[in-house]
């Protein structure tokens, strides 16, 4: 047996024809088990007797056969266990890629852009391409990291996930390519119990131009989920993993819940499951309609 979950943010969404679309599409049959409205979404949870129910399911969302969201696995992470969630920072939890935007108040804005796009579409090794930009902000003043800041808009969603995991004592962290710097905003909002990210290295009130710690890349990232999850000795059916970019591959990988969150072609073909039509609270609601 397997369970199917479809959601989409549009309090209009008709389930009953989304449900029909699915079957249509992937051949399955399915099971209403509950129904429910969250933060302007509608989602249902479904059983299926099809063992293929997840590979059918992704095969059906790559070729683009819904305008909503489809996951399908044996089993889903439940509010009733422990539980981890791990999200990347820029484009994930934040409206923002941090460093375009330093790089923007610095006047480098095109050339570190450049070079981002590469490395999350998966065209460029993400370390040597953080040394890269990095690089570019040399003798900057460190004080466009408070600039940043005051512009830095939270994903819609990530308040209601946050405050559905929090209420039933999950942990949480963030794994980024990003900077601590700018990932404090929400470590101090949401209490993480993690942050595993690089730091700008800076002297005398400017940027040095080079990071003061290692290389947070993908494996890196992957780390992190997986210490956070020793550390508190969570279930690994209970993790779930958020990112958009190429150097998210390898922690979403080690998620039994790993999502492509809005994310690049790459991210979202490799991923076992997509978010495209809906926003972070469509994790949370799964999360209620499973427990």
């Amino acid at each position: 047996m397997s369970f199917v979950y479809i959601v989409k943010k549009d309090l209009a969404f008709d389930i009953k024809k989304a449900t029909k679309s699915v079957e249509e599409n992937t051949g399955i049959s399915l099971k209403a088990l509950a129904t429910k409205e969250l933060h302007g979404h509608v989602g249902a949870l479904f059983t299926t007797d099809n063992d293929n129910a997840h590979e059918l399911c992704k095969k059906a969302v790559t070729e683009g056969k819904f305008d909503f969201d489809v996951f399908a696995a044996t089993s889903f992470p439940t509010l009733k266990e422990k539980g981890e969630i791990c999200l990347d920072m820029d484009m994930t939890s934040v409206q923002i890629e941090g460093i375009d935007e330093i790089a923007r108040r610095l006047g480098v804005y095109d050339k570190v852009s450049e070079i981002t796009s590469k490395a999350m579409h998966g065209g460029l090794d993400f370390a040597q391409s953080l040394t890269l930009r990095v690089a570019m902000l040399k003798d900057g003043d460190a004080s466009v990291i408070e600039d940043v800041k005051s512009i830095m808009k939270e994903t819609d969603g990530l308040d209601v996930l946050m405050q559905t995991v929090s209420s039933h004592n999950w942990v949480k962290g963030i794994c980024s390519g990003g900077f601590e710097q700018l990932i404090c905003v929400l470590d101090k909002k949401y209490s993480l119990d993690m942050v595993c990210a690089n730091s700008l290295e800076i002297k005398d009130g400017k940027l040095t131009g080079k990071v003061d710690k290692r290389i947070v890349d993908a494996t890196v990232k992957r780390e992190g989920v997986l210490d956070l999850q020793q550390k508190f000795n969570v279930e690994s059916s209970q993790i779930i993993v958020l990112g958009d970019g190429a150097n998210d591959l390898k922690m979403i990988e080690a998620a039994s819940l790993g999502i492509a969150y809005h994310a690049k072609p790459l991210v979202q073909q490799t991923a076992p499951f997509c978010i495209n039509h809906s926003d972070l609270s469509a994790v949370a609601l799964l999360l209620e309609l499973n427990s």
